[in-house]
């Protein structure tokens, strides 16, 4: 029994850095396809990373998290896939610069949601 409860710790831990890392390699890519989409020049260049994103961030909603942050992560997530829907929509449109003003919001969304994951510690002192 007492070496069954470090095993367990230890897999519980391997499965949190796990998903953590499975995050951050998420996330990079979402970086990539954000900065493609942010210089497309064309609605037909911005439409394949827009779907990208899209299809990562659902990707990131499946993804295990600590259960402190769940619903911070799918808060965020969620209003991506708003935003990114709406970025969608200008482009099936033919409005490109509405798309590119839109994009912005994912850009805005992504700073609000890094800020909240990770406070500073002069928010946590002063609120």
């Amino acid at each position: 029994m007492k070496n069954l409860i470090p095993f367990i710790a230890l897999l519980v831990s391997a499965n949190v850095y796990a998903a953590g890392s499975d995050l951050k390699a998420t996330m990079k890519e979402m970086k990539l396809e954000f900065k493609h989409a942010a210089e497309a020049q064309t609605i037909s260049e911005m439409q394949v990373p827009v779907t990208n994103l899209t299809e990562l961030i659902d990707k990131a909603k499946l993804g295990a998290y600590p259960p402190e942050k769940q619903d911070l992560y799918l808060e965020g997530f969620n209003k991506l896939t708003v935003t990114l829907e709406n970025v969608e929509t200008s482009l099936k449109a033919g409005e490109l610069d509405q798309a590119k003003q839109q994009l912005r919001q994912v850009d805005e969304l992504r700073i609000e949601y890094h800020d909240k994951r990770n406070p500073s510690i002069w928010s946590k002192l002063f609120g």
